[in-house]
């Protein structure tokens, strides 16, 4: 080895010492055709933040899927290039952004999901569907969001907290506000309620959870399954299911 490279290699070892990467990820879909890439420059080792944070929402209107902070060789160099002794002046990283896809939403950590209690209304039959098909998915809605965890409320339920009465009346309840007020009723977080009906030779399944204390809808499923098997909403159960768990989340701010 010649006296050159000897005399390099302790630089070079030091540079690919400092070359790390930081990467955030979001439980929600990214759109890898979108990403966004900038510097970030700090100063005296960092401690003094120039460049401030990064303008997520300019580059993603619908928030960022994830967030990478790396320092890569390049940034390593200019580093070591302008470091005292024990500091470095001049301390760039590069950030990259990978935004969200469009109407992509983040999903409910589990953690968080089992904190969350719900009710389910029996599910609309609409044309081509019995009421006693309708009565079955929604028994399998709810076998399938306790498997997952959460504390469900099923039709006995409800109808023992509230009342026969009360409970048929809210068979002919469908609008937010008036979810909203059976689900205060219910001390719940979220009333789920829905339809099903054919189409020709499609089973046409929608599915809203409401928010009990804002009146609002966090979450949705709307699905077509093309089969004439009414068999096709339980193979489809797990995935509607993880639309209704799936809710917006504001992007982050670095």
């Amino acid at each position: 080895m010649s006296r050159r490279a000897f005399t390099a290699l302790p630089l070079l070892l030091a540079l690919l010492a400092g070359c790390y990467s930081i990467r955030y990820h979001r439980r929600i879909e990214p759109d890898e055709t979108s990403t966004a890439s900038t510097w970030h420059h700090g100063a005296i080792s960092g401690v003094i933040d120039i460049s401030g944070p990064m303008p997520i929402d300019q580059s993603c209107p619908g928030g960022a899927a994830a967030v990478e902070n790396e320092v890569t060789f390049v940034n390593g160099l200019l580093q070591v290039l302008t470091g005292g002794r024990w500091v470095n002046l001049w301390t760039p990283s590069t950030v990259r952004v990978t935004c969200a896809r469009p109407g992509a939403r983040a999903a409910v950590p589990a953690s968080a999901a089992r904190r969350v209690k719900m009710a389910v209304v029996k599910l609309a039959a609409r044309t081509g569907v019995a009421q006693g098909t309708a009565d079955l998915f929604t028994d399998a809605l709810v076998g399938e969001l306790r498997r997952r965890g959460l504390q469900v409320l099923a039709d006995s339920d409800i109808a023992a907290m509230l009342g026969v009465e009360r409970n048929r009346q809210m068979l002919g309840c469908s609008d937010a506000t008036c979810l909203a007020e059976i689900g205060g009723a219910l001390g719940v977080d979220r009333i789920v309620h829905g339809s099903v009906g054919r189409i020709g030779g499609s089973l046409v399944v929608n599915l809203s959870s409401i928010d009990s204390k804002r009146g609002v809808a966090v979450a949705s499923a709307t699905e077509r399954l093309r089969s004439e098997s009414d068999e096709a909403f339980l193979d489809a159960l797990p995935r509607l299911v993880a639309e209704l768990l799936r809710e917006s989340a504001p992007p982050p701010r670095l």
